[in-house]
């Protein structure tokens, strides 16, 4: 029976978005209820699901403005996904316009995107990229 159980709907690349609480500056908020509701839309249409945890405690360092210490209270939104849908190039372009936009739109320096083990710091928020 475990085999049965285990050989159903396997994904096994996990994603991990981090929706910012600030913007860059470090004091304006930002509406992360709407960053959420759009990832989880997104990774749910794209991907099959996805799931937010709590606001986690986090620091990021910009380097641009002098290696000014931004603290953050980001949500964590987790998405499973398999390597062929990851590598979907229609998809990829899904998530890349949802990191844009939000980058752009919550004026951040940064949006942190994992897939597997590797971390994607997304700086360039320009649309056509």
């Amino acid at each position: 029976m475990t085999s049965r159980l285990f050989a159903q709907g396997r994904k096994t690349l996990l994603m991990v978005l981090f929706i910012p609480s600030v913007e860059r500056d470090g004091l304006t908020p930002v509406d992360q209820a709407k960053w959420v509701g759009d990832a989880l839309e997104l990774l749910g249409r794209v991907f099959g699901g996805a799931t937010a945890y709590p606001k986690a405690t986090g620091i990021w360092r910009d380097d641009e403005r002098d290696g000014a210490l931004i603290k953050d209270e980001p949500i964590l939104v987790h998405c499973y996904s398999t390597l062929e849908d990851i590598n979907d190039p229609d998809k990829q372009a899904e998530l890349g316009r949802l990191c844009r936009r939000m980058g752009r739109e919550t004026n951040q320096g940064e949006i942190g995107l994992v897939i597997a083990d590797e971390y994607f710091a997304i700086t360039d928020f320009s649309e056509d990229s």
